[in-house]
């Protein structure tokens, strides 16, 4: 089995600053929610009212703490999670309510990489016949061969020799596993990707040939994705915008340079604040979180933030703040954050 090359985060390519050029969008998600029951009459406020906009060809990052519900939206996208209120607008059709053979086909369009690169292949099938199981069942290929063409060129596609088809997962390392369950996503030819912490299982010195592969797939097809994840470094370099979620909301988002370089919730700043650096302090107030993330079955009133928030008013224990644009593509979502405001905090 050919070696793995080895890189770091320092080899990545470059950072991806700015928004994309893209004028068509090819998600639009407006005040979507997704509550699960909890007994007694009570739900889980896994999504709670999230709108964004990814267009086409770009990379939107998902970020925030365990818990805040990134999943569950990714979920919802691609119909695996019920959608309790909102819509999903896949190319100008509502995705939401789609069933039965709508939903099939609009699974051939929107897939996934998960995060588990050994869990999420089934040890007991070869390769050749994991990546054949999505073409048959939408009727791709006319035939073996045909089938088989189509898998050498995915393989070939994803930087694997074509000939390792006919092993198992557990005969290929956590990186090359991972190269197997994006080419499986590419198998249908989709046109958004959504990537559930596709390098947090792999070791640092894999997660950067994984990232620029699907950034050179992206240039090569004009795929979108939405990209979550906790790591900010890696979101940094790959995602053209980034959305900051917390216990199901949207606070923050905006173009990576805008989020990066001026950051204006308070838990946008922390989670910054938060990252490693060898770089000295400029001496900027730094924004430390303290107590745990209140429980999504009963989420504070008001800004779900202001308990753990050391900027809060009583306007926000009282009042939910809306997303207010404070520059072009940059949103906020926070009563002290107006841009006079927020160059105080």
């Amino acid at each position: 089995m050919p070696n793995e090359e080895r890189n770091d985060l320092n080899d990545l390519k470059p950072s991806r600053q700015g928004s994309s050029n893209a004028a068509a969008a090819a998600l639009f998600v407006q005040d979507l929610a997704v509550y699960y029951p909890a007994g007694r009459g009570k739900f889980v406020h896994a999504v709670d009212g999230v709108s964004f906009r990814l267009h086409s060809g770009e990379t939107l990052g998902l970020v925030g703490e365990s818990g805040c519900g990134k999943t569950t939206l990714g979920r919802a996208i691609l119909g695996l999670a019920p959608v309790t209120r909102g819509t999903i607008l896949f190319e100008g059709r509502d995705i939401s309510t789609f069933k039965g053979e709508a939903l099939k086909e609009h699974r051939r369009h929107i897939q996934t990489v998960f995060q588990d690169p050994y869990g999420s292949l089934d040890p007991l099938m070869t390769i050749e016949q994991i990546l054949s199981e999505p073409l048959k069942i939408h009727h791709l290929c006319s035939g073996r061969k045909e089938r088989s063409e189509k898998i050498a060129a995915l393989l070939h596609s994803v930087g694997l020799d074509p000939e390792l088809a006919k092993r198992y997962p557990h005969e290929f390392s956590g990186g090359q596993r991972q190269r197997i369950g994006i080419a499986r996503a590419l198998s249908l030819d989709p046109r958004v990707i959504v990537c559930d912490e596709p390098v947090s299982a792999l070791d640092v010195s894999i997660q950067a040939q994984v990232v620029n592969l699907l950034m050179d797939i992206q240039e090569a097809q004009g795929i979108s994705y939405l990209f979550i994840s906790h790591d900010l470094a890696v979101v940094q370099h790959i995602c053209h915008r980034i959305a900051v979620m917390y216990l199901g909301r949207i606070v923050e988002q905006g173009s990576t340079q805008d989020i990066h370089d001026q950051p204006l919730h308070p838990y946008t700043k922390a989670l910054l604040d938060a990252v490693p650096s060898l770089e000295k302090s400029s001496g900027a107030r730094k924004i430390f979180l303290s107590g745990e993330i209140p429980s999504p079955v009963d989420p504070p009133a008001g800004c779900h933030f202001h308990p753990r928030c050391p900027f809060a008013t009583e306007r926000c224990r009282r009042e939910a703040p809306v997303p207010t644009e404070v520059s072009p593509g940059h949103t906020v979502t926070c009563h002290l954050c107006s841009p006079e405001k927020s160059r105080s905090l």
